[in-house]
């Protein structure tokens, strides 16, 4: 969560990933308020994060998730 705090609180120029507060997957929106601009590597190790931080289903959600952008990553 800090890292999404720190993200809220400053301006990125360049390149930024667009990440979910919470997760799509697991019921979050599109809306403003659950969107936060952040590096690349700020995103990769926030969703590398949320597949250790959750359960069940939505564990294999983010593990979905993070294995896709792992993926674009190489």
């Amino acid at each position: 969560m800090s890292i999404v705090s720190n993200a809220k609180n400053r301006t990125i120029s360049g390149y930024i990933e667009k990440h979910h507060i919470i997760p799509k997957s697991c019921g979050g929106s599109n809306k403003k308020e659950n969107l936060v601009a952040l590096t690349a590597k700020e995103h990769f190790i926030c969703h590398l994060l949320l597949t250790k931080m959750t359960e069940n289903n939505y564990r294999i959600k983010m593990r979905n998730s993070f294995n896709n952008i792992h993926k674009s990553f190489m």
